[in-house]
């Protein structure tokens, strides 16, 4: 069986072929620069011919925004998805850092192109990022750097240029310093200046607008709230969007606005039914 569209929202059937393994969940854990990072795996059952399309889901700042809804339906249509927690995020060894987040991404994929495809049957050649919030530049930044990548899908994205441009400095420092902050163990003023200034070490790099040579013909999908606040569209997606246009490219760049605010919360199933469908164009 091939990727299905139709087990987003009911299971498959398994009853068919009771000799084929069925779907399940592993523990991810792998090392980066020394540190321990975990997170889930969901592994497609049998039923689906390997080697499978993958997505690494990776989440925000802190991530309480965590889509396994999205993993498990994704999961169910077929698609291997691995996600993770960042260093210094809640299970996860390390110290927090958006840089740092960079890299953990970039592990992941090469993760998932070699033990990945051994052990779950990942497909090296159809490895997908998706991003949520912070994780959108996460996933933008790690893109730029792996050429391999099949598309990267954003979800809400934060732009670090935004708080440096917008002079909104120190609502960047209110939030390190909230309660998100101290759920990545981000609990001293030390510890929270730190993450502060890797922000501004590196927004410049990382503002959306850099990445446009280097995404020109890379498929792509924005999606945005048009009630979030927090990483409003105009600010956040538009920028990239328009610069993207002017080049023009074959690749398969895509927009999409919904109902709702920064965590999609009035409209996951559009959500999820938007990201799969973009997936199925690429697989």
């Amino acid at each position: 069986m091939y990727q299905n569209r139709d087990y987003l929202f009911r299971d498959p059937d398994y009853s068919a072929d009771p000799a084929k393994r069925i779907s399940y969940v592993d523990t991810l854990d792998i090392f980066v620069e020394g540190a321990e990072l975990y997170g889930e795996i969901y592994v497609p059952g049998e039923i689906y011919e390997r080697p499978l399309p993958t997505v690494l889901l990776v989440h925000g700042f802190p991530g309480i925004v965590s889509s396994d809804d999205l993993a498990q339906a994704l999961c169910r249509a077929g698609f291997l998805v691995m996600r993770m927690n960042h260093r210094g995020a809640w299970n996860s060894e390390g110290s927090y850092a958006i840089s740092g987040c960079v890299t953990d991404a970039i592990t992941l994929a090469k993760y998932a192109a070699s033990e990945g495809a051994e052990r779950y049957g990942a497909d090296p050649e159809r490895i997908f990022f998706c991003g949520h919030s912070m994780g959108g530049n996460t996933v933008l930044q790690a893109t730029r750097a792996l050429s391999w990548i099949r598309g990267t899908i954003m979800m809400a994205p934060y732009d670090l240029a935004y708080a440096f441009t917008k002079h909104e400095e120190q609502s960047l420092r209110d939030m390190i310093a909230s309660s998100d902050g101290r759920l990545l163990r981000l609990n001293t003023e030390e510890e929270q200046n730190r993450v502060f200034q890797d922000a501004e070490a590196h927004w410049e790099t990382f503002h959306f607008t850099q990445a446009v040579q280097d995404m020109k013909d890379r498929n792509l999908l924005m999606i945005g709230g048009i009630l979030d606040q927090v990483a409003p569209v105009q600010e956040m997606i538009e920028p990239l969007w328009t610069e993207l246009e002017k080049l023009g490219t074959a690749a398969n760049h895509r927009k999409v606005y919904l109902p709702g605010d920064h965590g999609f919360q009035s409209c996951r199933i559009a959500l999820i039914e938007t990201i799969t469908d973009w997936l199925l164009e690429l697989i």
